[in-house]
Order: structure tokens, then sequence, then C-alpha cells
């Protein structure tokens, strides 16, 4: 009897033993199952932001506001890489789960080689909006794609400024003549002053921008993304911006050659090839000024020819 009642034991400990591995494993699996669906729901959702950005870009305007809602609290992270050409530009999102977990873990990166997304590492919202401006130097570069979802307020903005949020109806944006004024929760960015309470400041005479205790340059239309950006995305941007700028020059050089052979002579060519040499020079956004400088003289000799350049 003791010997059959053992047996017995053993077996009920035995099955349970292995009904307890079936039921982890079932368990473990769910969760992969679970996990992996969500992963590959958030790279879709990366892969169909990364698609709308392309009717955010401008045409013939100078510049296009929009915004994108989701169905869920999300985050969209931004990755900016300058290894290679032209550098690499990634995004991907994760969606706010119901837990207490907080965030999902985010889906895999979407690549975007020729986009220039300037924003926060990570922007959080069921709503986000896009500011799109054309980059030129002389030509036209690129569109900057600036990407926000909180709450700005701009101290004393120049009138050029003004218009334009008041003229694009730029959502989340307050115009303001104090920091006092301004929502508490709204990040202040203060033109020429350093007064108490602003997160950021703005020198337009020196054309830069004190953001997280770091200082980055900007020309023209950058003043956006040195504003709403990250600064290591910002410099990491610039740097893939002064890459496609180097190598639309030499093609526009590799250009003058041509028309010079079909009688239509420009004489920008060793402009052009000067240009390109102190491109590579530049190391970061403090050398913007420089080469705008030089842009402009070029763009502006083009005007003059018969032949245009661009």
């Amino acid at each position: 009897m003791n010997k059959k009642g053992f047996e017995f034991s053993f077996s009920w400990m035995f099955s349970i033993i292995v009904g307890s591995v079936i039921i982890f494993l079932a368990i473990y699996a769910a969760t992969n199952i679970l996990k992996t669906s969500t992963i590959e729901e958030e790279t879709k959702i990366a892969s169909q932001f990364g698609s709308l950005l392309n009717p955010v870009e401008t045409n013939l305007e100078d510049a296009k506001f929009s915004f994108v809602e989701f169905s869920e609290e999300t985050r969209l992270y931004n990755d900016c890489e300058e290894a290679g050409n032209f550098g690499r530009q990634k995004i991907s999102t994760a969606i706010k789960s119901n837990s207490e977990r907080g965030w999902a873990e985010r889906g895999v990166p979407i690549t975007l080689h020729n986009k220039y997304i300037f924003s926060e590492e990570a922007v959080d919202g069921k709503t986000m909006y896009l500011l799109s401006k054309p980059f030129k130097m002389p030509f036209k570069l690129a569109d900057l794609i600036i990407i926000y979802s909180e709450n700005y307020c701009f101290v004393n903005s120049p009138l050029k400024i003004e218009e334009e949020v008041e003229d694009l109806e730029m959502d989340k944006i307050e115009i303001r003549n104090s920091v006092e004024s301004c929502e508490r929760s709204s990040k202040k960015v203060c033109f020429n002053s350093d007064s108490s309470g602003c997160d950021i400041i703005v020198n337009t005479d020196y054309e830069r921008v004190s953001k997280n205790d770091k200082t980055v340059y900007y020309v023209d239309s950058l003043i956006y993304g040195a504003i709403f950006s990250d600064p290591l995305i910002y410099e990491c941007q610039v740097k893939r911006l002064i890459k496609r700028l180097s190598m639309l020059s030499q093609l526009y050089r590799d250009k003058t050659d041509f028309l010079s052979s079909k009688g239509c002579s420009s004489n920008l060519g060793a402009d052009l090839t000067d240009f390109v040499t102190n491109l590579e020079d530049v190391e970061s956004s403090s050398g913007l000024k420089a080469i705008e400088t030089e842009s402009k003289e070029i763009g502006g000799r083009n005007e003059l020819l018969s032949c245009k350049l661009f």
C-alpha cells in the first residue's frame, strides 16, 4: 500500500510539474506573440507617419503647417545619423501601454534618407504638429520638417516670426510680451532676452539659440529647427544638410562645365569648387554663417546669368 501510495504521489507531482511547464510555455508564447504584434503595429505606424511627411513638404510655398492625429497616445522617436554620403533619418514609434509599465517597446526604425526632422529626441501625444520650411543655400537644399506636441510661448519675437505663426495658424504657440503672461505649462522661448523663466533663449543678432545648457547657431529658416530640436539632433541634421549641400554644389559645378561646352559660360565653376572645399571645414552649426555669406554671393552672380544654373 505504501509503495502504491508513493507511486501515486509521484505521478501526481509529475503531472503538476509538467502541467506548470506547459502553462508557463503557453503564457510565454502568448506574451511574445502579443509583444511581436505590438512591435509590428508600431513599425507600421512609423512607416505611415514617414509617408505622411511627403505632402507636408513645400513646393512654391514658403512654409506649410499641418498636424497628425493618432488613435492612441503615441511617442515618436527621432534618430539622426550622420554617417554615409547624406546621413540617415530614422523614426520609430511606441504606443502608451494601459498598464503601469508606461510606454511599450518601440517598433523597428524606419529609415528616411532624404528627410530632415527637427524635434526633441522623443515627441509624445495623440496629436503632433508639423511645420515645413524650405532651406536654401542659395538653391533649395531640402525641406526642414519641425515636429512638436507641447505648448510654446514666444516672448518678444520678431515681427516676421509673429506674422508667420499667425498666418499659418500654428497651434500650441502663443505670442506674448512677457514671460509672466505665458501659460505656466508652456515652454518659454525668449527672443533677445535672458530673463528668469526662459527655457529657450534666441539671440537674433548673433543668430544663436541656447537650450538645455547648449548653444547652437542658425541661419534663415533653421531658426525653427534650433528652437524645437534637441541640440544634438539639430547639430546632426545640420551636418547632414552640409553633406547634401556639398554634393549638390559639385553637381552644379559639373553643370557649369556642360553649359560652357554649349557656348553658355557661367564663370561660376571656380567659385563652386572653392565653396565645396570650404564646406569640408564646417564641423558644426557655428560655421553656418560663413557659408551662408559665400552662398549668397554665388546666388547673386547666378541671377545675373543668361543661362542660370539654378
